[in-house]
C-alpha cells in the first residue's frame, strides 16, 4: 500500500514531467511537435497553448506535494485528461509518425488517465486516514483532560 511519503516523491516525479513537457512545448514547440507530437498539421501556437496547459498543471502538482486538499481533485482532473486525451488519439492513430507509434501514443496516454485516477483514490484514502487520526487524537487528549 502506498503512503504519503511515497505519494509526495510520485507527484514530485509527475510534477517535473509535466514541467518539463510544459516548458518544451511552450518555448521550442517546433521541437515539441517534431519528437513528441508529430500528429496532422504542426500549429505553433496551438502547441504552446497545450505547453501552457502542461505547465500549470505540473506546477500544480508541485504545490499539491505540500497542500494535500489540492491532490485528489488535481490528479481526477488528470484522469479526466488523459482519458479524453486516449480517446482523441484512438481516432488519430493514422496521423502519428507510424500506425505503432500512434497506438503505443494512445495506450500510454490511457494509462496516464488510470494511473492518475488511482493516485486520486490513494490520495483520498490518505486524506481519510489522516482525518480519522486526527479525530482520534482529539479525542484521547480531550478524555485525557477530563481524567486529570
Amino acid at each position: 500500500m502506498i503512503g504519503e511519503r511515497a505519494l509526495k516523491v510520485i507527484l514530485v516525479l509527475i510534477a517535473a514531467y509535466h514541467v518539463v513537457t510544459g516548458l518544451l512545448a511552450l518555448l521550442a514547440p517546433d521541437k515539441f511537435f517534431e519528437q513528441i507530437g508529430h500528429y496532422g498539421v504542426e500549429n505553433s501556437h496551438y502547441v504552446g497553448d497545450v505547453g501552457a496547459f502542461i505547465l500549470a498543471f505540473g506546477i500544480a502538482l508541485g504545490i499539491a506535494v505540500v497542500r494535500p486538499a489540492w491532490r485528489a481533485p488535481l490528479l481526477w482532473l488528470g484522469a479526466l485528461w488523459y482519458g479524453l486525451h486516449a480517446v482523441n488519439h484512438a481516432f488519430d492513430t493514422g496521423e502519428a509518425k507510424s500506425d505503432l507509434r500512434g497506438w503505443s501514443d494512445t495506450a500510454l496516454i490511457a494509462f496516464g488517465g488510470i494511473a492518475s485516477a488511482w493516485l486520486a483514490r490513494v490520495s483520498e484514502r490518505l486524506s481519510r486516514e489522516s482525518q480519522e487520526g486526527r479525530a482520534a487524537a482529539d479525542v484521547s487528549t480531550r478524555s485525557g483532560g477530563e481524567a486529570g
